[in-house]
């Protein structure tokens, strides 16, 4: 079976699935967007990221933060595919433990399927789920590499949608750190 019928096979889950079903009608399951053959994977934990599998952006949200940071760092989404833990218009904070352990599911076949060799991490929330450690301090670990199964490097970043609250822009500042720390992942992604 080729790659294509994989992710087919994958949307065809989350569709079919019980747990997956929203009362909003309107709300739709998407499971992220850019290259799925790039070697740099960003998952998050908010629905404002992107609007789509293109990666189109709502006008003044965490994602037309992150778009502007990204481009700032001149990183093309031919260079990455983008996901959230919960693939439709919900933070993992709104899950119940058995939706949580469903999307846990769902997000280790969409890792196996991309198989990328660096996944960016953002904010506290997507970073404990991935590594599935709730003692983990965004401060403490930001910017850091860690090694995750298969070989797989985790770094994680703060929650752009902190970022974009944030007025603070100074050196040292959480901004300035993230700025910083995309420049190094983008560093990583041309050797």
């Amino acid at each position: 079976m080729n790659i294509s019928n994989l992710w087919d096979e994958l949307n065809f889950e989350i569709n079919s699935c019980k747990i997956f079903k929203q009362e909003d009608k309107d709300s739709k399951i998407l499971l992220g967007g850019g290259n799925r053959k790039a070697k740099l994977l960003f998952i998050g934990d908010d629905p404002n990221l992107f609007e789509d599998e293109n990666l189109r952006v709502g006008k003044n949200t965490s994602g037309t933060f992150f778009k502007n940071l990204y481009d700032l760092v001149d990183l093309s989404t031919d260079t990455f595919f983008m996901t959230n833990i919960v693939k439709c218009n919900l933070k993992l904070k709104d899950l119940s433990n058995e939706e949580k352990e469903k999307y846990s599911e769902i997000l280790d076949m969409q890792i196996a399927l991309l198989n990328p060799e660096i996944i960016v991490t953002m904010g506290q929330e997507a970073t404990r789920f991935l590594m599935r450690d709730n003692s983990l301090k965004i401060n403490d670990i930001r910017g850091k590499t860690f090694n995750w199964d298969g070989g797989i490097k985790i770094i994680p970043l703060y929650d752009p949608n902190f970022l974009m609250r944030s007025h603070d822009k100074k050196k040292g500042s959480p901004k300035w750190l993230t700025w910083k720390d995309m420049e190094a992942i983008k560093n990583l992604t041309d050797m």
